[in-house]
């Protein structure tokens, strides 16, 4: 039976850095670098970094409502960004840069509404949201070399993302987001007990799914990895197949 997937539009600064938080989000199906909101068709990038088009740099999410909520996925993008710039991102200024939900339905303009009410209140800025909450109207798919940015072309992706001052700024707000682990496990499992035992040693905090008895964990591992073998690990963007011990201390250091 065909899933009902329902679409979320987030406005985040640069694309690059929006695609990966969202990508292996269990219930989230695609991840497409864009740009929203504005009037000119089809725009090229050079179009939109002119800050003439009206569009913003966005993402397009694409996820099932049955496995991840609107308000998970609000709570992702909050995470991301310095909500309280009205300017652009980080290093990155210009209309272009700007940070904006677009809701897709009144439900989403509500839960939309709710959550940045309930961030602006909440103590973590000394200064207001600025983030805009927008009607969908267009959305045009970037040129391919800036689809999935950080696999292509990990190395600059790195450089790009602690250079502009994003990933210190979501570390210092946040926490180290793109550290936290999850260990898919099976009852009974050796590797399992091993990964889990390693982490444990080196103070990592981490998530453990069972995925004998949760079927959208399954469904996720095997999307993500092709694989249903336990363990699974996920560390931030990347998935470890086995207890290859090697591979998760390099990615935990």
């Amino acid at each position: 039976m065909e899933k009902n997937l329902k679409t979320a539009t987030f406005a985040g600064g640069c694309f690059w850095c929006m695609q990966p938080p969202f990508r292996n989000l269990p219930g989230v199906t695609s991840v497409i670098s864009g740009y929203a909101g504005g009037t000119k068709a089809n725009p090229s990038y050079e179009e939109v970094s002119s800050g003439t088009t009206g569009h913003l740099e966005s993402v397009q999410v694409t996820y099932d409502p049955a496995v991840i909520s609107y308000d998970q996925l609000l709570e992702v993008f909050w995470r991301q960004i310095d909500p309280t710039d009205p300017e652009g991102q980080f290093a990155d200024k210009g209309s272009q840069y700007r940070t904006a939900i677009f809701y897709h339905d009144d439900e989403q303009r509500e839960r939309a509404e709710a959550s940045k009410k309930h961030l602006d209140s909440s103590g973590k800025f000394d200064k207001p949201v600025e983030t805009t909450i927008r009607p969908y109207s267009t959305f045009y798919p970037a040129e391919e070399y800036h689809q999935d940015y950080d696999r292509k072309k990990p190395g600059q992706y790195r450089m790009y993302k602690a250079m502009s001052g994003r990933e210190a700024f979501i570390g210092r707000v946040w926490g180290k987001e793109d550290h936290r682990v999850k260990v898919f496990a099976t009852p009974g499992c050796t590797g399992c007990r091993a990964v889990k035992e390693l982490l444990r040693s080196r103070n990592v905090e981490f998530t453990e799914i069972d995925m004998a008895a949760d079927e959208n964990a399954r469904n996720f591992v095997l999307e993500k990895t092709g694989h249903l073998s336990s363990p699974v690990v996920q560390i931030g963007e990347e998935f470890v197949i086995g207890f290859d011990r090697k591979k998760i201390e390099s990615l935990i250091a």
